[in-house]
């Protein structure tokens, strides 16, 4: 039964890039409790990472704006989403190719809300 067990965890973070470190710690943390290795945990930690770098980034100037992540862990992987009110025209540059080596799968798309949603996935 403990293997069925699944995590949630919810942040709203400011876009001010010296909170990363607040991500990092979490995503290191669940990605140790969820069993994974520590080379995974690392290209896990860096590509949630430079997500929200990215997503901070285009939002441009910190003017309240915030990033939505959003950690679910499964037993056999960490899902991460991450949402920002984002033009559709940034879109293409948030789906880069150091992001697809890092994680097991990117995908981005446009809510129809007015806002940007990338999930990043890494199985154990």
């Amino acid at each position: 039964m403990e293997r069925e067990k699944r995590i949630v965890v919810g942040l709203a973070l400011s876009c001010d890039p010296e909170l990363l470190p607040v991500v990092e710690g979490l995503v290191s943390g669940l990605a140790g409790q969820l069993g994974f290795g520590e080379s995974r945990q690392r290209n896990l930690q860096q590509g949630v990472t430079q997500a929200c770098r990215r997503l901070m980034g285009a939002a441009g100037t910190y003017n309240g704006r915030e990033v939505h992540l959003q950690f679910t862990g499964f037993p056999d992987r960490l899902e991460v989403v991450l949402e920002d009110e984002v033009q559709a025209a940034e879109e293409p540059a948030m789906d880069s190719f150091l992001l697809q080596q890092l994680l097991d799968r990117v995908s981005v798309e446009e809510t129809g809300e007015g806002k940007l949603r990338m999930t990043l996935v890494m199985y154990r």
